[in-house]
């Protein structure tokens, strides 16, 4: 079984027809080998600069470029509303 994750439901959709998955189950579609899926919404999002370092909450032009040592990111709230964990 192959699983594939499309961008929303309406591609989903399109996908699963191209790709033969015709059965429609909660959440995805099913066939020829394949489950089609979709995510609704963006699911993270890079964390604000003052959540890496205080000392960006009011920045200035000296502070500028604000390049942090590693990428922070965050789930969205509405993501962690319909996650099921």
């Amino acid at each position: 079984m192959k699983l594939v994750i499309a961008e929303k439901p309406s591609v989903a959709v399109t996908i699963a027809k191209v790709i033969g998955a015709r059965t429609r189950k909660n959440g995805y579609y099913e066939g020829n080998g394949y489950i089609v899926s979709w995510c609704v919404g963006h699911l993270i999002q890079m964390a604000s600069p003052d959540k890496i370092d205080k000392k960006w909450k009011k920045w200035t032009i000296d502070t500028l470029p604000i390049i942090p040592e590693d990428i922070f990111m965050k789930y969205l709230k509405t993501l962690r509303n319909n996650m099921e964990f």
